[in-house]
């Protein structure tokens, strides 16, 4: 069997194998074959690299002290515009509220609050007010953490997906872009005291918006995945040294076989996915690196959104370079971009 011949098998072959692999594998499934088969490389195996894991949700939990205004005048709350959020506090529904709605609860008194507490009060109500007003703004960059740290849908967000970004599928990017970008600008409006400004930011908007989509946790998993693969092709690759590939005219049909390999499957697919993935990256992670510094989630989601992606930038390069070396040595035309 000659080169041509085995590679019409090798794509026959790829294509069987490709049609059970989901979007993403697939590419790199069947520029691994051709690869492979091209060169008469060993197997490589993927096998997925571990993440950190993420700390356990009740050990991230700041518990709250359950400050009540029973005691406030009944007529002053009314006047002020805190008796409908001490009832909704008191209200069976409140006893009972999520760490996200316990945030916009407290943002909300605090907008309340802090109006009630310029205006002129006779003594002890003034000095009540003032009171719990001062403990609400010790205790509200607490509640600001515990929603980031343990909600639910968060966490969910941090952990992998199954499956992996589909080459040019955007599906939830925008999404999940909107919804970061709410909730760092409510942290900045709570860093500034701004209550007014924080109320209108609802964290539940954003949460309905990751819940719904996956996209984050897809992008991680499609970092992780691609390192992965480089890490098991890339040492069967460069173990093949690229002059011998052209010692004699011998080899002529296989170099133009693996370029048109290299340019049309790795620079036309998987490098074109792989810098999909990277744009995605470096437009998502500065809001998620500061919406999470100084936090114990931050080396979690560094390590899984960050430092994967230059980790997997460096396994490109790798790649590439050793194509970039057969370039040096061969006279075929491979320009590596």
């Amino acid at each position: 069997m000659n080169i041509t011949q085995g590679l019409l098998l090798s794509v026959a072959t790829t294509l069987l194998l490709g049609c059970s692999k989901p979007a993403g594998k697939a590419e790199l499934a069947d520029y691994q074959q051709r690869l492979t088969r091209v060169l008469a490389l060993d197997k490589a195996d993927i096998s997925l690299l571990p993440t950190t894991p993420l700390p356990a949700k009740n050990s991230l939990l700041v518990p709250q002290p359950d400050l009540r205004m029973d005691l406030l005048d009944a007529f002053a709350t009314r006047q002020c515009g805190l008796d409908q959020l001490i009832a909704e506090r008191n209200s069976s529904m409140g006893r009972v509220f999520s760490v996200s709605k316990r945030l916009n609860y407290e943002i909300r008194l605090l907008a309340v609050l802090a109006d009630c507490d310029q205006q002129d009060w006779p003594e002890p109500l003034k000095q009540q007010i003032t009171e719990v007003y001062q403990q609400k703004l010790t205790q509200i960059n607490s509640v600001f953490l515990n929603m980031l740290q343990t909600d639910d849908t968060l966490r969910k967000r941090w952990h992998n997906s199954d499956s992996m970004l589909a080459p040019n599928d955007s599906s939830g990017f925008n999404e999940s872009l909107a919804a970061l970008q709410l909730l760092v600008e409510l942290k900045h409006a709570i860093n500034a005291k701004d209550w007014q400004r924080a109320s209108q930011m609802d964290p539940e908007r954003a949460l309905e918006s990751l819940y719904r989509y996956d996209f984050l946790s897809k992008l991680q998993y499609s970092l992780r995945y691609t390192r992965s693969w480089f890490v098991a092709v890339n040492p069967k690759l460069q173990q093949l040294s690229p002059s011998t590939l052209c010692t004699n005219n011998r080899n002529t049909e296989q170099l133009a076989i693996l370029t048109t390999v290299f340019r049309k499957f790795f620079i036309g697919e998987i490098q074109a996915y792989l810098a999909q993935l990277s744009r995605f990256q470096q437009q998502t992670w500065p809001l998620l690196d500061e919406l999470y510094q100084d936090t114990a989630l931050h080396p979690v989601l560094a390590q899984r959104y960050l430092e994967q992606a230059e980790q997997l930038q460096r396994l490109l390069l790798a790649h590439v370079g050793w194509y970039q070396e057969l370039n040096k040595v061969c006279p075929v035309g491979l320009t590596p971009s």
